[in-house]
């Protein structure tokens, strides 16, 4: 809410915002090159010059069973084009600079997922 002795609505990457990134190659078994981003930092550091960011896949390397550090994401849950998972044993802090376009915005129902994968991830 904006009025008078309140902050301006928050600028910048919002959390649930999906992006494309092109991720930087690190020498390792870490997503590389142009892929969609799910932003995961708190919309408070809104306006921080950096971001927290997951990256998305369509070809998960996992075994059968899903690892729940891997969120599975249908298309219409972000409006993406195509279904994917999100990596949340990836995170990554990047320049605000350094996210493209917003591609989609996660629902409802794939924020929880994401935030019950966080949670294990982080141990929180």
């Amino acid at each position: 809410m904006v009025g008078i002795g309140r902050l301006p609505p928050p600028v910048g990457p919002r959390r649930g915002d999906v992006h494309f990134v092109a991720f930087p190659d690190m020498d390792g078994r870490v997503i590389t090159g142009p892929h969609p981003a799910v932003v995961v930092q708190s919309d408070r550091l809104a306006r921080s010059a950096t971001v927290i960011v997951a990256p998305l896949t369509s070809a998960p390397r996992s075994a059968s069973e899903r690892p729940p550090y891997l969120v599975a994401l249908a298309a219409h849950e972000a409006d993406l084009p195509k279904d994917g998972f999100i990596k949340c044993d990836q995170l990554t802090t990047l320049p605000v600079t350094l996210l493209g376009p917003r591609v989609g915005r996660l629902n409802q129902q794939a924020m929880g997922r994401l935030d019950d994968a966080l949670r294990f991830v982080l141990s929180l």
